[in-house]
This record gives structure tokens, C-alpha cells and sequence, in this order.
């Protein structure tokens, strides 16, 4: 029998309970209420380094869940007393679940936890209207959390654990279930529930996988989930496949629907997470595949499957013709109607259903691909004049991204690349034998021979040449090319995209987009679209004009980007690149120690943005073969001048840090007192203000207080990537210690 503990976690702050958890080897993510909003939590893998950070970016998440896929948890969400005691009574009944630690949050509601023999997706009863109240009995798997500490949002009251928590409990101790006996704990569940209400819906399918059904659709329907590759992606262009469970996964936002669950088609069943209901393969074609009856959706299935209809039971004759007559029609024509990745034509606009009432609970925070300043899944724009280094910097992005960020790398377009995943980077200027120049300066390490799936580069003059994205036709206007969709198609395969480059945007865009307003706002709206679909932040390469006075600051920039404003306007953040001048750049080039070239140094931030962005100004300077590397942190007196105080003060830190002469905040060593060694912008400013500016900066996490190495106390100041905040930090000759 479990007694519920009187002592609960709640008095620890929620980084300790999360880093218990780690060292007990379970995974935690961070709660707002019920729910993470987060970004791709569920493929999240927490270490102290990412408790810390959510810390700071996601204060509002309170309460501590558990990825599940490996933790397995059974949730009896069921309100009457005596119904829950006949579930919870058949649930202790399996082996050793007599030691799996309960969970309560409210009662007599439960959810026990153990260690899976095979991870896989949720499963769960029909729901029952028990005494007025819906009831089901939910098994937690891949992709899920389930929260484990903090406050029950309805009860206020905290959750409470009994029979031991996790804090307690490592995971190689939780008791081990099995498929078979969860399975067999549902099918009873069912039963236990039909017996004490009504169905709200027919319950959900308890799928045997056996060789073949009794019937001709139940028959297709086996054979279709034994060979999903074969249909699911023609069906659902944008589904994508798990690699850990093998299930394809189908997002509610691909398919136009305003619900927050998936649709997964696994060997093992299919399932509608978002209506929370069982499907089958037959049904899928019949609702997304425009199939008129059951009998069209199915000898469609088995002209995919490469099936004779009449072998899997059909008697009519005509089968085999009937189903290669789908095969050409069903699908294909009604796809001429539809936008790129997506499967079915768009409703018609509803503004009913976005009432400002929709928008409920804390704002989702912004997720970062180049953090702080570039977010993930947004257009962006990269403009710079001739031979800047615009195209190697977005080629070095996709690297990274693809391969990594090593640990002591300069910042790019600002900052650092914070999520790993798979590049994709599309180029009409760079033959093939350029490109492998390129790669092979890049990738000194060798990683494109061990993850080169992970980073594509498409030479398009050695690919047969380049091709249009986007044209305008006198009989339709302007619209997205045939090559357009099928590269939109194609990115839509890769499960974990993050950055997509287009290098340049006038070689894709057979427009007028540098004169029509109208054509720059239509690509722009395309270049939105496609990175909403993929997830990806997409990245476009266009030309900065020459001007008579020369670019001084990042306003001058923003006017120098040539075309229409429609194309500043039109994408979610905007970068400049341009060169320096030659006296100005010689003597950033002795400030770093480097030798002065034509077109070395170069300068960069953000021109626009919607939304926060930090609008540093960053100093390049071009290495060996021809790549910018950020050198800002390594400038004395000539660094630009910065439009944010407190930005110029956090490069000043970070300077000053790196050659072994940190600040302090206050003292004989601090801000004010070094003043000669900050910007001019900050020179002239009170003590007040120069440490205001600096508590502002520590408030926000730009910069952090740091010990030597060697010291204990923690009073030096330095970016939190830095040497110092590292504890790897020296002084140099001329320090002050």
C-alpha cells in the first residue's frame, strides 16, 4: 500500500530539483503549469549547463517535469473514488509495481512511474463519463513529459509523491514493465472503465499485430502500418520520420488545423494525437487524402504497397485497374490546389476563431538559432557589397550548425550558434570545385567524412545550372516555381533542419523585386512561409549599393541595402556586412595584429529586426582563405562606435577580459575608475551611469562576475563564454590584480 510522503520538494528551488534529477539519471524540462513551452523540448537532453540557462530565459517555468520514452508512466486520470481504487487495485497486480513511486496532484487522480523494457509512443483507453466526469487511463511514452515537482495548477496545492520520488529513486532503480504488461493492464483498464460509465467516444482501437485481419480493410490496414515508408510521405509531404521509434510524425500545423498534437503512423498502430483518437491508414486517405469511400482509400493504399487488391481479399475484378486509376488521380490532382508542404487545400479564413481570448497564459519565449540575435524559424536577410565575405560567412553558419561550435569559436552574425542540426545551403554562384575549396579551408577537422548528411551544399552551376524560385507569368502574376515547391518538398524531409541559405537572392528571384514593391513583399512572404514549414531559420544573400558617402554605422547600412524597402520590410531580421575604410581598417589591423589587405576588415550587426535582437556592431577581419572572423573583443580605441551603451560596455568587458585585464564593477579596479581603457561613448559618463550600466548588464546575464584562476572570489567581470567566467582566466602584463 502507498502512503503519501508529508515532505515534499517544494522548498528546494526548481535548477537544484532538476540537477538532482540529472545525477539521478532521469531527463527534466521545465514546466509552465501543465505544459513546457519550449520550443522542441521534447528532443531536449538536459545538463547543468542548459538548467542554468532556463534559469535565466525561463523563470516562469516553475514546476519540473520528466521526458518520458525510456521512464515509462502510467496516468489514471480518474475523478471517482471507487473507479480509480479498481484501476490503481488492477495496476499494482502487474510485477513488482508495488515499488513504483506514485505521483499525486489531484486526487484521487495518480500516475505511477517505471522503467520500460521497450520505449515507445503513448497509449491509452477511450474516454468515459464516469459519474458526469471524463475519465481515461493514459500511458506516457516517446516524445511526452509528465510533471514530477512543483504546484498542481487547478488545486494550488502541490504535487505529492508516495512509495519515494525521484529525487530519491534513481532511474536504474525504478521496477521495469513491459510492453506486454502494459498492454495487458489496458485492455483490462478498458474494461474496468466500460463497466462504470459510457463511452465519449468509441474507444480507442487495442490493435493486435497479427498477419492479417478478418476483413479486407482490416487486411490493408496491417499491411499499410507494416510498410508506412511506402505512403505515408506521398499522403503527408511534410510527415517526417523518427529515427529512435520509427513512427512518421505529421504536425497539426502542417496539416492547417489549430491543435497541438501530431498525427504518428507507426508500425504499431496509428494515432491522432491531436483529436485523441486511434485512425487507421484507410481513414488517413480518406480524410486527407480526398478519397470519396473506404473502398477508394483502400485499393489506393495497395497500389502503393505494390499489393494485388484481390489477394489481400477484394473480389472484384476491376481492382487492380480501379487502384492504378487512384494512383494517378486521387492524390495528384487535388495537390495542383494546394501551397508547398502542405497536404490539403487551406480553409477559408475564419477571424472568428482568433479572438484576442485565444492568446492565453505566458507567451511562448523566442528560441535563438544564432543566440540573442537570429531566432530559429524565421527569414532572414544577409546584405553586403561585392566580395564582402557575405556567401563564406552563411557557408561557415551552415558548418557549424552542422557540425558543431567549438568551444573557444569567435562569434557569427554576433553570436553563437546554440542548436546543432542539419544545414542546407543552395548556391548559383559557386561550382562545385570552389565549394570543396571552401569546405575543405572550413572543415580542417574532417567532420563533412563522418557527418556529412548533416551538411548540404548545392553547387548549382555543376547541378545543371541555376534555377528560379519565384517568376511572374502575365496570365497568373506572381507566384512560387514548380523548382520552388519541389525544393520546399525535399527540405520538408530532413527531421531536424535548422538553417536553410540562398545564395544570392537575385539569382532565385525572376522579379522585379530591386523596383516592385509588390514582388519584394511576395518573395519575402514565400521566404516566411517556407521557414514556418521547415523550422528552419532561412537565410537569403542580396547586394548592398555603393553610395557616395561611406556606410559610418548601422542606419547608414539599412538605406545601402539595394532594392525596394518591401525587402527590408518583408523579412523577420536583416544583417549588413560592409567594408571598412582603408585608414580605419589599417589600424583595426594593428590593433589585432594582423597584416592590412584591400577589403580585410569588414563591419556587421543587425539593421532590422522584429523583436529582441542585440544591435552590436561587430568588426570582422578576413583569416588566410577568406572567411570574416569576428574580432570585436579584440579591439583597443578603434572599435566602432556602438548606437547601445550598454552593448558597447559588454564588448569592452569581454575585451578587456580576454587580454588579461578584466574590470571590476566597483573599486580601485573597477568601470569608473579604468575609464580610460572604455569606449569614448562611456569615457564622459558619471560613476552612476557607468554602473548602472554595467548592473544592467549583470541583471541580464551579459555579463557575469568571475574569479581568476587560482582565486576564489568571484569579482572580476566577463562575458559568460569568456576566459575568466571559464576560471581559466590569467592577467596579462599592465593588469590590474
Amino acid at each position: 500500500m502507498h502512503v503519501t510522503s508529508a515532505v515534499t520538494p517544494t522548498d528546494f528551488p526548481p535548477s537544484d530539483i532538476r540537477l538532482r534529477l540529472i545525477e539521478n539519471g532521469y531527463l527534466p524540462i521545465p514546466v509552465n503549469g501543465k505544459r513546457p513551452r519550449i520550443a522542441g523540448w521534447s528532443s531536449i537532453r538536459a545538463t547543468p549547463a542548459s538548467v542554468a540557462a532556463w534559469e535565466r530565459g525561463h523563470a516562469d517555468h516553475l514546476n519540473t517535469g520528466v521526458l518520458c520514452g525510456d521512464l515509462v508512466a502510467i496516468d489514471v486520470d480518474v475523478m471517482d473514488p471507487a473507479t480509480c481504487k479498481r484501476l490503481t487495485g488492477r495496476l499494482l497486480k502487474i510485477s513488482n509495481a508495488e515499488s513504483a513511486p506514485c505521483r499525486t496532484g489531484q486526487a484521487p487522480k495518480c500516475l505511477f512511474v517505471f522503467r520500460s523494457s521497450e520505449p515507445r509512443e503513448k497509449r491509452k483507453t477511450g474516454e468515459y463519463l464516469v459519474d458526469g466526469r471524463k475519465c481515461q487511463v493514459e500511458v506516457l511514452g516517446i516524445g511526452q513529459q509528465c510533471v514530477a515537482f512543483g504546484t498542481h495548477p487547478d488545486t494550488g496545492r502541490p504535487y505529492s509523491w508516495s512509495g519515494g520520488d525521484l529525487l530519491s529513486i534513481p532511474f536504474s532503480e525504478l521496477p521495469e514493465i513491459s510492453t506486454e504488461a502494459v498492454d495487458a493492464f489496458l485492455v483490462d483498464a478498458e474494461a474496468i472503465l466500460a463497466d462504470a460509465g459510457t463511452p465519449v467516444r468509441a474507444p480507442a482501437e487495442m490493435r493486435e499485430r497479427a498477419t492479417g485481419g478478418e476483413t479486407f480493410w482490416q487486411r490493408v490496414n496491417s499491411a499499410a502500418l507494416e510498410q508506412p515508408e511506402r505512403w505515408v510521405h506521398e499522403l503527408f509531404p511534410s510527415a517526417k520520420q523518427e529515427a529512435g521509434t520509427g513512427a512518421w510524425r505529421v504536425t497539426s500545423s502542417a496539416l492547417g488545423r489549430a491543435l497541438e498534437e501530431d498525427i504518428s503512423i507507426h508500425p504499431e498502430g496509428a494515432q491522432d494525437f491531436g483529436h485523441e483518437t486511434g485512425t487507421t491508414p484507410i481513414q488517413l486517405v480518406i480524410d486527407y487524402g480526398g478519397a470519396p469511400t473506404p473502398k477508394d482509400a483502400a485499393l489506393w493504399l495497395c497500389e502503393r504497397l505494390g499489393v494485388d487488391p484481390r489477394a489481400l481479399g477484394w473480389s472484384s475484378p476491376a481492382a487492380t485497374a480501379d487502384g492504378a486509376a487512384l494512383a494517378s488521380s486521387l492524390l495528384g490532382g487535388r495537390r495542383d490546389l494546394t501551397a508547398a508542404n502542405d497536404n490539403k487545400p487551406q480553409p477559408a479564413l475564419d477571424i472568428f476563431a482568433w479572438k484576442s481570448s485565444r492568446f492565453v497564459g505566458d507567451p511562448p519565449p523566442v528560441d535563438f538559432f544564432v543566440d540573442g540575435v537570429v531566432p530559429l524559424a524565421v527569414p532572414m536577410l544577409v546584405a553586403a557589397m561585392g566580395d564582402t565575405g557575405k556567401s563564406y560567412l552563411m557557408l561557415e553558419t551552415g558548418r557549424r550548425c552542422a557540425f558543431g561550435e567549438g568551444e573557444f569559436a569567435s562569434p557569427i552574425f554576433g553570436g553563437s550558434i546554440k542548436r546543432s542540426g542539419t544545414a542546407v545551403f543552395i548556391t548559383s554562384e559557386d561550382d562545385q570545385a570552389e565549394v570543396h575549396r571552401r569546405l575543405a579551408a572550413l572543415d580542417k577537422r574532417g567532420d563533412r567524412f563522418k557527418l556529412g548528411d548533416k551538411l548540404i551544399v548545392v553547387p548549382l552551376p555543376s547541378a545543371g545550372g541555376a534555377i528560379p524560385f519565384w517568376h511572374e507569368r502575365r496570365d497568373r502574376g506572381l507566384e512560387e516555381t514548380p523548382q520552388f515547391r519541389k525544393f520546399a518538398e525535399q527540405l520538408a524531409k530532413i527531421n531536424d533542419l535548422l538553417f536553410v541559405g540562398i545564395d544570392p537572392l537575385a539569382s532565385f528571384a525572376h522579379l522585379a523585386i530591386n523596383e516592385d514593391p509588390a514582388a519584394g513583399a511576395f518573395v519575402c512572404a514565400s521566404l516566411g512561409r517556407l521557414a514556418t514549414e521547415t523550422g528552419a531559420t532561412v537565410a537569403v544573400a542580396h547586394h548592398m549599393k555603393k553610395t557616395a558617402k561611406a556606410v559610418e554605422n548601422l542606419s547608414d547600412a539599412r538605406d545601402a541595402i539595394r532594392g525596394s524597402t518591401a525587402i527590408v520590410d518583408g523579412v523577420r531580421l536583416a544583417y549588413a556586412l560592409w567594408p571598412a575604410e582603408a585608414e580605419r581598417a589599417k589600424k583595426i589591423c594593428r590593433d589585432v595584429g594582423k597584416p592590412y589587405a584591400p577589403n580585410a576588415v569588414a563591419f556587421g550587426g543587425v539593421v532590422k529586426a522584429n523583436g529582441a535582437a542585440k544591435r552590436i556592431l561587430s568588426t570582422y577581419h578576413r583569416n588566410d582563405f577568406g572567411l570574416l572572423v569576428d574580432v570585436s573583443a579584440r579591439l583597443g580605441g578603434n572599435a566602432p562606435a556602438q548606437d547601445d551603451l550598454r552593448a558597447a560596455l559588454v564588448i569592452a568587458v569581454e575585451a578587456a577580459a580576454e587580454a588579461g585585464r578584466p574590470y571590476k564593477l566597483t573599486g580601485n579596479a573597477g568601470l569608473y575608475a579604468n575609464r580610460e581603457r572604455l569606449p569614448d561613448e562611456l569615457k564622459g559618463l558619471s560613476r552612476h551611469r557607468v554602473e548602472a550600466l554595467g548592473r544592467e548588464a549583470l541583471d541580464r546575464g551579459e555579463i557575469v562576475k568571475a574569479a581568476a584562476k587560482g582565486e576564489k572570489a568571484a569579482d572580476w567581470l566577463d562575458v559568460p563564454t569568456g576566459w575568466f567566467a571559464r576560471g581559466l582566466g590569467e592577467f596579462r602584463t599592465g593588469a590590474a590584480a
